[in-house]
């Protein structure tokens, strides 16, 4: 079994270092508290997997503005004063699972940035990026996520969120997901501690396949399909609330101006009533999508309309949740998205 230790390891990776310990010139700097800790792990067919740790502060004062700006400019200018550290604690947290799993792992492409987002609170963002070959363990077509960090520490202020490829799908999730999409799983501190055993995620072939292909012909045609009946939904969603506006019954039942709708508005990135979408922020691209397909829609269908990967439409969804501008629920395995005002309408 891999000891708990590793998995406290990697998720104190980035963090200050505690009374005794030599300074840590990958250590945040002191004056910035970080307030909450992302997790993305994205895993490939072969077992490898790409992390990205992000550390999130709240700038809500000018000392904090200033100190992440200070931070920024700092880790631009010396980005191997912060990389170095943390890829000697990945590299031992590495080697300890590979004592302990049996399979020969690595980790390659460290790197960190800094950046500042608005969701819409002004946040900086410090994020240590890195693979590690192959960090879960594959069996035929079985692939086995977790083995190399059971007992993973989950602060109340973290959240981890895996992904894994397209083909697959999970027979076993422990302990179960906070938040899930087809092909991706969350976790949060403040809701779910792992046991000692745990994170745990069991993919196999979904849909009959042998889960080596993503892009399939079968895999192709049903994202197609999946997409054209977005596509339809909102086109129709749209025609409901323009017919009145633009005093045309006839041609709105036969579906005169329905295509013309359909191939303007389908993937969220219209033009006609507001900015076009490479100025508008992930959440607000969120948004406009929802209210175009009516105020509801599957949250795959926001992947595919958008072209997002599952763990990317995880976190800006969960960042308008937290915002109180999204809803969401369960229909089957399904999550489903609404607007909060939604049902007033």
């Amino acid at each position: 079994m891999v000891t708990a230790g590793v998995g406290t390891a990697l998720a104190t990776a980035g963090a200050t270092p505690a009374a005794g310990e030599d300074p840590d010139p990958n250590a945040l700097h002191q004056s910035v508290e970080t307030d909450e800790i992302r997790i993305l792990v994205s895993v490939d067919e072969n077992g490898t997997a790409r992390w990205e740790m992000q550390y999130w502060t709240r700038l809500d004062d000018d000392n904090s503005t200033q100190a992440f700006e200070d931070l920024q400019r700092d880790v631009e200018e010396n980005p191997e004063n912060y990389t170095s550290r943390f890829r000697e604690r990945i590299e031992r947290t590495a080697a300890a699972a590979e004592n302990e799993t049996g399979r020969e792992m690595s980790v390659r492409d460290v790197s960190v940035r800094a950046e500042t987002r608005s969701i819409p609170q002004e946040y900086g963002v410090v994020t240590y990026s890195f693979t590690w070959e192959r960090f879960a363990a594959v069996d035929g077509s079985e692939i086995r996520i977790g083995d190399a960090i059971r007992g993973f520490f989950l602060s109340d202020e973290t959240r981890m969120t895996v992904e894994w490829p397209a083909g697959y799908e999970a027979s076993v999730v422990s302990p179960d997901a906070d938040d899930s999409g087809d092909r991706s799983v969350t976790w949060r501190g403040s809701q779910t501690d792992f046991g000692t055993d745990d994170p745990r995620i069991l993919l196999g072939p979904s849909n009959g396949g042998d889960g080596a292909d993503g892009d399939s012909p079968d895999a192709w045609m049903l994202g197609a399909l999946a997409l054209v009946g977005a596509v339809g939904v909102a086109a129709l969603a749209y025609w409901a609330r323009h017919r009145d506006a633009r005093g045309d019954e006839t041609t709105g039942a036969t579906g005169g101006g329905g295509d013309a709708d359909a191939a303007g508005e389908g993937d969220g990135d219209a033009t006609d009533d507001g900015p076009p979408p490479e100025l508008l922020s992930n959440e607000e691209r969120v948004l406009r999508l929802l209210d175009q397909q009516g105020g509801r829609m599957k949250q795959q269908e926001v992947v595919q309309a958008l072209d997002w990967t599952e763990a990317k439409t995880s976190q800006v969804v969960s960042d308008l949740r937290d915002e109180g501008k999204v809803e969401s629920f369960r229909l089957g395995r399904e999550n489903v998205l609404s607007l909060p005002d939604e049902g007033e309408e």
